[in-house]
This record gives structure tokens, sequence and C-alpha cells, in this order.
């Protein structure tokens, strides 16, 4: 049965999303499906984020965090890996490749995992 996923970033890190499905309709996640906010709602608020979210996180097994430079800068990854852990849901986040930037205060306790296949496949397990 396949593992339902749910990438969480902030716009400006989303085309790293396409690397993740490469990887995994090449096999390389394992047997997972992918899903991901896919409209900007940023400019609406946060209550309409988790609104619009809130199906896609519940449905989920595991959430992807991508972190990269600004990912500690914005609300709207808080109100997903809060809606996340009221989900109970397992949480997986993700250094970028070439970032610096710091992990957002929800997730200090969560250790992040290098931008690597295997890596990320391993840390769902």
């Amino acid at each position: 049965m396949s593992k339902s996923i749910f990438i969480s970033c902030v716009y400006e890190d989303s085309h790293q999303i396409e690397t993740i499905r490469k990887w995994n309709r090449e096999g390389r996640l394992g047997d997972v499906v992918i899903t991901h906010e896919t409209e900007d709602k940023r400019l609406l608020g946060v209550e309409t984020i988790k609104n619009h979210i809130i199906n896609k996180i519940r449905g989920a097994g595991t959430i992807f965090v991508l972190i990269g430079n600004d990912t500690h800068n914005h609300d709207w990854i808080r109100a997903e890996v809060e809606l996340a852990n009221s989900f109970h849901k397992n949480i997986v986040c993700i250094r970028l490749p070439q970032t610096t930037g710091g992990v957002p205060e929800i997730l200090r306790n969560f250790k992040a995992v290098t931008f690597d296949p295997g890596a990320i496949k391993n840390a769902m397990l």
C-alpha cells in the first residue's frame, strides 16, 4: 500500500518539489504518493491556508518540510506544521542544497535530513 506524503515549503522553494517527484517516479523513495499545495494562498492569511490544506495533511502519512533560506520566516509553514502535529503525523525536515536558513522554531526538535532520495527514504521508516 502506498504511503501518502504532503510536501510543505515556502513558495520560493517550491521548484524543489519537482526533484522529489522525479525521484518518486524513478522509484527511489519507495511506494509513495506525493501531494502538495498547488495554489498560492499566502495573501489570504493563515486561517485560509489551514482550511485549504487541512484535508491534504489529514490524508497524508508523512509531512515533508523543505528547509531553505527563508523557511523560518513564514507563518504558513508554522500553520501547516501545527496541523500536522494536531493529526500526529510523521514529520521529516529536508535541508535544501546550498541553503543555510534556520529551522522554524516549531521544528527545532526535528533533525533535518539532506536533500538526497536515500536519506529521505530512510527518514520515512
